[in-house]
């Protein structure tokens, strides 16, 4: 742009000296007078506006900048520097002009005219100081796909792996059922038909670690009875992992989650499910999540809205050799409250929890960090209205939290973003939320493409009846950007 403007200005400059001559061949030397008369340079004194140049045209004798000032760039009272042909009256609706002196206001455009020496001949030149009208703050929302997945069920969890990206969807319920899909840029989808032991159920927890996914924890359908009769199969938890490179073929290692804990029964599943996991300078760790309770994975309280965990973890799965053996930490901090359905995020080399569901099936409202899975430290609590289900992502240097279940049973489609790691939260301006086309929902895949894209991938919207919660698949995927990563 700079060059395009010195350009310019030489082009000025030779018109202006042919002009001049031109001019003195006509007149007689003797005599003082002469209609030439023009602008060579035009400029402002403003140190803000030091890298955006000023053109002057001499063919349409329009002054402007090629590159745009900043959106909402104060133009109203600015000193403008300019070089005129010598001899020359600079005036503005009247008013001389004297440069580095003169102000005036820009938000329009501006006719500055030139007196040559007689008195006579003139010529005006339009100046227009140019603002962008983009907010660059601004992000920009569309829906990109309507049925994406099958509504028919319910549970989904996305992973990215070696440029690919993957949803797992399961079904809640007596009878199992999984699908996979895979996108290679988030908006369009396709149904894979997976090989090997594709781990078939529903709430698959997966974390992906040099290359790898894991799936270290989901519910599926078991035989507790051994009777071999479906219709007495009962959900639990996997007492197996799951891996897999491409995300086609899958490689099941049987009984890798299932730990001697010196219960009655031996070795039991301690997968960790409904809860994040984090991998971590070449760690993974698997927080404390939802147990079973005689092949049951449900609570029961008849006041609540939401129906809390049978059962919650308070202990860390981990892994330190990719995923070849897992080990049980110790009980994690007291102070923290056990929890299911919270949301997540790494900050600073530090693993975060946010809110999620306690064991009275109450939403929290409280972040917690820690570097080994054992010890927390408290963020932040009451920085945001407790929910569970929510989703944060890293994206323009902050932290942005996408909805979530919230305390009355409603989803909310609000976005929250802190700037201090979350100790404190806020609301997004108008030009930055939601369009009210979009469905308040909880439990969403977000995930930033390499392009600064942010993609919302389904998750589930909630009506409440009789006092409790109801859970409805949603399938819709949205994509929105901040206008400056344009």
């Amino acid at each position: 742009m700079k060059s395009k403007q010195k350009l310019k200005y030489l082009f000025s400059l030779v018109l202006l000296f042919g002009l001049l001559f031109t001019t003195s061949c006509d007149k007689d030397d003797d005599d003082p007078q002469t209609d030439l008369t023009g602008l060579i340079q035009f400029g402002f004194v403003e140190e803000s506006l030091s890298d955006f140049p000023f053109g002057v045209d001499q063919s349409t004798y329009v002054i402007e900048n090629d590159d745009l000032l900043p959106y909402q760039f104060d133009v109203s009272n600015l000193t403008a520097t300019f070089v005129a042909i010598k001899g020359s009256t600079v005036t503005v609706n009247g008013v001389e002009q004297i440069s580095g002196v003169t102000t005036n206001d820009f938000t329009n455009d501006v006719i500055y005219t030139l007196t040559a020496i007689d008195g006579v001949s003139q010529r005006t030149y339009t100046v227009k100081a140019k603002v962008s009208q983009v907010n660059p703050e601004e992000v920009q929302w569309n829906q990109v796909g309507v049925n994406a997945f099958d509504v028919d069920l319910s549970s989904q969890k996305y992973f990215f792996l070696n440029g690919k990206h993957f949803l797992i969807v399961g079904k809640e319920g007596k009878f199992g059922v999984s699908k996979l899909y895979s996108s290679t840029g988030g908006s369009n989808w396709t149904e894979e038909t997976p090989t090997g032991d594709f781990p078939t159920g529903s709430d698959h927890n997966i974390i992906v670690q040099n290359g790898v996914a894991y799936v270290v924890g989901f519910a599926e359908l078991l035989d507790p009875f051994g009777i071999g009769d479906p219709q007495f199969f009962q959900k639990g938890l996997t007492s197996d992992l799951y891996t897999t490179s491409d995300g086609i073929e899958w490689t099941k290692v049987t009984g890798a989650l299932a730990i001697d804990t010196g219960g009655f029964f031996g070795p039991e599943s301690v997968a960790s499910v409904r809860t994040p996991s984090f991998s971590v300078d070449g760690t993974i760790y698997g927080i404390g999540g939802n147990q079973a309770v005689f092949s049951n994975l449900e609570g029961f309280k008849p006041d609540a809205v939401y129906t809390p965990a049978a059962a919650i973890a308070s202990k860390t799965l981990i892994s330190t050799d990719d995923g070849a053996t897992f080990e049980l930490t110790d009980d994690y901090t007291a102070e923290m409250t056990r929890r299911t359905y919270a949301g997540s995020y790494m900050y600073e080399g530090k693993m975060h929890i946010v809110g999620g569901l306690d064991l009275e099936g109450v939403p929290l409202s409280d972040i917690w960090s820690s570097t080994d899975g054992v010890t927390w430290t408290l963020v932040s609590d009451g920085a945001f209205s407790a929910r569970m289900r929510t989703s944060v992502v890293a994206y323009d240097d902050k932290l942005w939290m996408f909805g979530g279940a919230l305390a009355d049973g409603t989803c909310t489609s609000e976005i929250l973003t802190s700037d201090d790691g979350g100790v404190t939260w806020a609301l997004v301006e108008a030009f930055q939320a939601l369009p009210d086309t979009f469905t308040p929902r909880c439990n969403s895949n977000i995930f930033v493409d390499a392009q600064g894209n942010i993609f919302i991938i389904g998750g589930q919207t909630t009506t409440v009846v009789d006092g409790k919660a109801e859970f409805s698949t949603l399938t819709d995927i949205w994509s929105g950007k901040l206008n400056k990563l344009n």
